[in-house]
């Protein structure tokens, strides 16, 4: 009965860290935040959900190193393999939120989208410490009642052409851009979600 209910609800926190990183990862305002939680929630739905696996296959050794050297030796190397194992479904998770979230931009610009004129203002790089990082364009644009600014993911617009974006480079001395400040575009908005947006060239 434990071991089912461990289970549940760490399937449900790794779904809820899913849904949260294919809604909101596009998102500039919400980004890091969302990095954040869905981190969190992906490592305690994975510790929650293996904890009765855990304790069955990885108990303790009896006997002192000295008496059983390779026993102590497999032990330990059994939990070096199981942290490199979350690490690695970890990144895999979020691997596939930011592809859900990619796939969901594009059904929404595909089912309600307009057209409009847009201006690169800013590149905005955000950096979490020993968790990655994201760069960002920031676009100015008229929604039909207002203008806006909004941020469009770097790796969404190199997805959308299927190759790197020579506009855009990181290097050793920060950002380089061809298309500078101020640089008039053609951008497409979800009239639904204006968060969604994808620059046409």
């Amino acid at each position: 009965m434990r071991k089912k209910l461990n289970i549940i609800i760490g399937i449900t926190l790794i779904v809820l860290g899913l849904i949260l990183k294919s809604l909101f990862n596009h998102n500039l305002e919400y980004w890091e935040l969302i990095k954040n939680c869905s981190l969190i929630l992906f490592a305690l739905g994975l510790s929650v959900s293996l904890i009765p696996f855990w304790e069955k296959w990885n108990k303790k050794p009896k006997k002192n190193f000295k008496q059983k050297p390779t026993v102590w030796i497999l032990f330990y190397g059994k939990n070096i393999f199981s942290l490199a194992f979350l690490l690695f479904v970890i990144i895999g998770l979020e691997k596939t939120g930011k592809n859900l979230n990619y796939n969901l931009r594009n059904y929404f610009l595909n089912s309600d989208s307009k057209i409009t004129k847009g201006t690169i203002i800013d590149f905005v790089r955000i950096d979490i410490t020993k968790a990655g990082s994201e760069d960002f364009y920031l676009i100015r644009f008229n929604n039909g009642q207002e203008f806006i600014n909004k941020g469009l993911l770097i790796d969404y617009s190199d997805w959308d052409k299927s190759n790197l974006n020579k506009n855009f480079k990181i290097t050793d001395n920060g950002i380089v851009v061809n298309k500078t400040k101020g640089g008039k575009i053609d951008i497409m908005y979800s009239e639904k979600f204006p968060s969604f947006i994808k620059i046409i060239e």
